[in-house]
């Protein structure tokens, strides 16, 4: 009997152990390979097998990219919390898991709720000390108005110093921008 139910434990964990590894495995695959080829039969509608589909972007903390200058320069992650604005600076082309910083120390933006009148905001750092971040070289910054409260639909402009270089920035809320 308790050679029986060994078996029975054994095979049972061992098959735990394989789902788990496999899960993890899925994971850890990356979503998209914008080198590789697909026929006609798995294209995405509007694309053909001579122009692949694009890499896919993901916006890792529930906000939305917006290009900066184009994709492969890198992303602005913007998501409103309230009356706060929340800026992550990330990677460029699917790269939008990889924090870029910037060397600015504060980033003006030039806000225009949808319907209203344009409206100056001013982004402050927010080093991440875990990731030895700090003022002038950092990824996250956040701006608080209380006009931000209840606004659903946005552009803002501004500049960045982004990969070593002063760049323009267009936030265009809740879609994204993406000029490529």
């Amino acid at each position: 009997m308790k050679s029986t139910m060994n078996k029975k434990v054994t095979g049972l964990t061992i098959t735990a152990v394989a789902f788990f590894v496999a899960a993890v495995a899925m994971f850890f695959m990356p979503g998209c390979n914008p080198a590789a080829k697909q026929d006609a039969t798995t294209q995405p509608a509007g694309k053909t097998a001579d122009k692949p589909a694009e890499a896919k972007h993901d916006a890792h903390h529930g906000g939305c990219l917006n290009a900066i200058e184009t994709c492969a320069v890198g992303h602005a992650e913007v998501k409103l919390d309230g009356d706060v604005m929340k800026v992550w600076f990330v990677g460029g082309e699917n790269q939008t898991d990889k924090a870029v910083r910037v060397s600015d120390q504060q980033i003006v933006l030039a806000v225009k709720p949808a319907g209203g009148q344009e409206k100056t905001l001013t982004l402050e750092p927010k080093p991440n000390e875990l990731a030895e971040e700090k003022v002038g070289d950092c990824s996250y910054f956040q701006g608080r108005a209380d006009w931000l409260a209840g606004v659903k639909k946005f552009t803002a402009t501004g500049k960045v110093h982004h990969t070593g270089k002063e760049r323009p920035i267009k936030i265009e809320y809740p879609e994204g921008y993406d000029p490529d």
